[in-house]
């Protein structure tokens, strides 16, 4: 099929047995996209009432037709489907940089997992070859750490990383599944169900081709984004990135503050996007195939927290600073910082 890899992977953490399924040309029609794709195989291989931490709790990961393409923004995408701990309801949690890119490339529109290894595992996905590899000296570790572990033991910087932290293999309900160390499948804490199934990550690497169907008339179609990408809907991407609407929704009092009680939070200037960009983001990044760069890395450069790191949005600089009263960009940099190194949802850990 045009846009799809046509082939989902099974893998039995149990047997540590694995196989592959086509998929067929109305399963995609009707199940569009990666969430189609994850809700429809989840809800087929699950059964009614199971618990989030059963082994019979499937665990989906799931891309899009455009996943592995140069479209922008859609190219690079991936989600996570299970039964989430948090809710008792059907969790997706969506995440992009490459790591959706890579799965699509290795040859696959999708992996569900079953069962429970007996022992913490990786996996190793290069095309055609699936690896179940033991992860004992990787439990317990950061996902930065972890990702930079896998690359070392397999000898390639290219390999893509989807890990849990500590709070997946804890099982915490607001878990999360990093990849890119810092790009974040986050709500509804299938980092738990993850680590429930003693899955510590999944490594890609893929060299495959993703067919288009009229070449022509899709670069055309990539070109006029781009071009978009380029005029003012965009600009806060671009330049300043999500956290700008922390002003503009202050303005409109519907800015989250001091846990919900209101709605506008007084000290807002002081944490705006116009400050942490002048004074705390090192590095702007990319997703495959996106030519906005809307990933903004900030460094805290000196004082109490200083070398802390993290990449900083709109969703976690809301949830850590206005909603928890907090007007220091130093401390929300090093909250979210420690979110990412447990593995945790800042947006939920703020909230909470």
């Amino acid at each position: 099929m045009i846009g799809y890899a046509g082939r989902v992977l099974y893998i039995d953490l149990t047997t540590g047995k694995n196989h592959t399924e086509r998929l067929s040309h109305e399963t995609a029609k009707k199940f569009v996209g990666g969430l189609g794709l994850g809700m429809h195989f989840w809800l087929s291989k699950s059964k009614p009432g199971v618990d989030p931490f059963s082994p019979e709790n499937p665990l989906v990961l799931a891309t899009g037709p455009l996943s592995g393409t140069m479209f922008p923004t859609g190219g690079n995408g991936h989600v996570f489907v299970s039964k989430s701990p948090a809710t008792g309801g059907v969790g997706a949690a969506v995440s992009h940089g490459t790591f959706g890119a890579e799965l699509k490339r290795a040859g696959y529109d999708a992996i569900v997992f079953t069962g429970k290894s007996e022992k913490p595992v990786y996996i190793w996905i290069d095309d055609e070859s699936i690896q179940l590899i033991d992860a004992a000296n990787l439990w317990g570790k950061s996902p930065g750490e972890t990702e930079d572990a896998i690359k070392s033991e397999l000898g390639d910087y290219y390999v893509r990383v989807a890990s849990i932290g500590l709070a997946g293999e804890k099982q915490s309900k607001i878990a999360c599944i990093i990849n890119e160390k810092t790009r974040v499948a986050g709500r509804g804490g299938l980092g738990a169900v993850m680590g429930s199934k003693n899955l510590k990550a999944i490594a890609v690497r893929g060299t495959n081709d993703v067919a288009i169907s009229k070449p022509g008339k899709f670069f055309d179609m990539v070109q006029v984004f781009h071009e978009r990408m380029k005029g003012p809907a965009a600009q806060k991407h671009r330049t300043l990135g999500t956290v700008q609407n922390l002003l503009i929704n202050n303005s409109l009092f519907c800015l989250p503050t001091r846990n919900f009680k209101t709605s506008h939070f007084l000290n807002s200037d002081k944490i705006s996007a116009e400050v942490l960009n002048e004074h705390f983001v090192a590095k702007i990044i990319g997703c495959n195939s996106c030519a906005m760069r809307c990933e903004h890395e900030a460094i805290v450069r000196e004082g109490p927290y200083k070398d802390a790191l993290a990449r900083m949005e709109y969703d976690n600089l809301w949830a850590l600073g206005p909603n928890c009263g907090v007007d220091r960009l130093d401390s929300i940099i090093k909250a979210a910082e420690r979110c990412t190194f447990y593995g945790l949802d800042a947006q939920s850990v703020g909230v909470v």
